[in-house]
């Protein structure tokens, strides 16, 4: 049986130099964090890049909760991204509280409170709306004389290196469709484009589109080298732009919260790291109603370090 702490609220009163004149009793409290568990800040450690939507989604489940109660941050995938996100858990004394921190594109955005569990996130509806990039080509004239075609994928973003399919072409496919059609059954059959595009033929008109929807691609082309096969061919030209599906990671921030209701930050008189005083010494926030409020932020966001801190209450 573990039997609680001494209530330092009902401490006895001590003699002063003076008689009859007695004051409260002070305590010196050892608050210890292991390195174990306090790891560098992360965008993602609470819960992965979650897909945001036309509407509002209430998450709870994929969560994993810091090890200590620490503040949330988190972080969007691409800039314009600037929903809230609503953020509910439990402070170190397991009461329910929320916060709501509002996301700033790709910039880490990170929460005030010290969350000991969270266990609901709520995310806010997509800031763009995902497309799947497209680039089309037109055949403008069958085939005259069998030959290769060499079709030339350039996608630096999605492929990394262009990619070149031969298409074997004869004089049976006399007609702009048919090419086409031989294209695209080679350009599908290639395992490294057809991991990330589709391929299709609409008379002649040759599409390829992204299989996800993913941030545009500026260098996406077609090209073909026609030899002397008689076929001829148009411009690669733009279709849709590609836009990514907006995206929210959560994780926690470098502060830790303080296991106490401070009225002022000069309550920790010692704060350790790795069993010495930073050069810059890390700072305290106290509040003296909201327990969540009162934390420590080390000046080393490295971390993975013993905290100690040593507070008069």
């Amino acid at each position: 049986m573990t039997l609680p702490g001494y209530n330092h609220k009902f401490g006895q009163q001590i003699m002063t130099d003076i008689e009859g004149v007695d004051i409260d009793r002070a305590f010196l409290a050892h608050y210890h964090i292991a390195a174990a568990d306090a790891p560098a800040g992360s965008s993602d450690g609470v819960h992965a890049a979650m897909n945001l939507g036309a509407a509002v989604q209430a998450i709870t489940t994929g969560i994993t909760n810091p090890a200590v109660p620490r503040n949330i941050r988190i972080k969007g995938n691409v800039a314009g991204i600037n929903g809230v996100v609503k953020i509910t858990g439990t402070n170190f004394a397991d009461e329910v509280i929320t916060e709501n921190i509002t996301a700033n594109g790709t910039s880490a955005k990170d929460g005030l409170l010290a969350f000991k569990t969270v266990t609901k996130i709520d995310l806010p509806i997509q800031n763009h709306t995902p497309a799947a990039q497209t680039e089309t080509i037109e055949v403008t004239h069958g085939c005259s004389t069998a030959g290769d075609l060499p079709v030339v994928v350039t996608a630096g973003t999605l492929l990394g290196d262009p990619v070149t399919v031969t298409v074997p072409v004869t004089t049976d496919m006399d007609t702009v469709t048919e090419v086409a059609a031989a294209v695209v059954a080679g350009l599908n059959a290639d395992e490294t484009i057809s991991a990330v595009f589709t391929a299709s033929n609409a008379e002649g008109v040759i599409t390829l589109a992204a299989k996800t929807p993913l941030a545009n691609d500026s260098t996406l082309s077609i090209a073909f080298t026609v030899g002397s096969t008689g076929v001829t061919v148009g411009s690669s030209t733009n279709g849709t732009t590609g836009v990514a599906i907006d995206q929210i990671s959560v994780g926690w921030g470098d502060k830790f919260g303080i296991p106490y209701k401070l009225y002022a930050n000069e309550l920790v008189i010692l704060k350790l790291l790795n069993k010495a005083k930073e050069s810059t010494e890390g700072t305290v926030t106290a509040d003296a109603t909201n327990l969540a409020k009162n934390v420590y932020d080390p000046n080393d966001t490295t971390l993975g370090a013993d905290i100690d801190l040593y507070i008069i209450v």
